[in-house]
């Protein structure tokens, strides 16, 4: 398996559904119980706070962020520098790599920016358009998904949430989505742009991002899918998928999403990070809903270290994480 073709792992995985340009970049959603399910109001304990990478250009970085992304420039050094909406710091960039992404390695995969509602994730789609960058639309049946590549490789998603779509997955002859109207379709089908641009009510793309915009999800190649399902339940992550036959599995955080985390070994096992130098995530931020939960996943976890601000510990892949309030 570990010398296996990702892309072609993929295909073995989704059958003989719609394999677009994303290269694989397909979700693998269980089949769950609806008497299991959260309730629609229910929230999540945590959420992600602020994202950091390392790059190699940061003026590059700034065009890709405000330009293309929509962000604001919040704050910008000669090191670094912070974009979100007008109201919180969504990323964080800093010019400390030498080279590109470098694919191949364990480590990030991509993370998502969720958008609140289907005008805003229009608004998003028509930016991309405008600006004739590419990106490649995908329908995962609960997630309606735009990818992209910023300057440096480093894979951005754009996500709209429809957790209320989905009913089950089916599996016989390759993975397949079952909506909760009974149409079944890929797991990654295409997404309907035309259809998503009838929402779009605003055109103006000086406007910042809405202000509602967040990290909703990441997603992680991992050296050992096993080993990381566990050490994000002992975080209080919530186990959807645990599909160790398709090196898969992702985890929510209390609401009726449940793809907070998500985690594959298609790129193979056991393979290390990407070089120090390269271009890819510095650190990332789950911010938790009370001090009593932070407290309570910190001593799960002997691997902690007290820094200003929270916490930092390590992944099992190495991948670096700062936990807050």
């Amino acid at each position: 398996m570990e010398d296996m073709n990702r892309k072609e792992f993929i295909k073995r995985l989704l059958g003989t559904s719609l394999m677009l340009s994303t290269d694989g970049f397909s979700y693998i959603l269980g089949a769950a119980d609806a008497n299991e399910a959260p309730t629609a109001d229910a929230t999540d304990f945590a959420t992600f706070g602020v994202v950091h990478l390392n790059n190699t250009d940061l003026e590059r970085a700034i065009v890709f962020w405000t330009k293309i992304a929509g962000m604001k420039l919040r704050s910008v050094t000669s090191e670094m520098a912070e974009f979100g909406t007008e109201n919180r710091p969504l990323v964080v960039v800093h010019q400390s790599a030498k080279t590109p992404f470098q694919d191949g390695f364990s480590g990030l995969y991509h993370f998502a920016i969720h958008l609140p509602n289907k005008q805003e994730f229009a608004k998003s789609l028509f930016r991309l358009q405008e600006n004739r960058y590419h990106y490649s639309p995908v329908d995962h049946t609960m997630t309606k998904s735009l990818y992209l590549k910023d300057p440096d490789g480093i894979t951005i998603e754009f996500a709209l949430e429809t957790p209320e779509l989905f009913k089950r997955v089916i599996t016989s002859g390759g993975l397949k989505m079952e909506a909760s109207d009974g149409t079944i379709r890929s797991a990654s089908a295409y997404l309907d742009e035309n259809e998503v641009l009838k929402s779009l009510t605003d055109k103006e793309l000086n406007k910042t991002i809405h202000p509602d915009a967040k990290i909703g999800h990441v997603h992680f190649y991992a050296q050992d899918v096993s080993k990381s399902n566990d050490f994000y339940k002992k975080l209080g992550f919530l186990e959807f998928n645990y599909l160790p036959e398709y090196l898969y599995a992702d985890l929510g955080a209390g609401s009726a999403y449940r793809h907070r985390v998500a985690l594959n070994s298609w790129h193979g096992r056991n393979r290390p990070l990407a070089p120090a130098e390269s271009a890819g995530l510095r650190h990332y931020q789950i911010v938790y809903e009370s001090a009593e939960k932070l407290a309570e996943y910190v001593q799960n976890n002997p691997g902690v270290k007290k820094v200003e601000g929270g916490y930092k510990l390590a992944d099992p892949t190495g991948n670096v994480l700062l936990l807050t309030t």
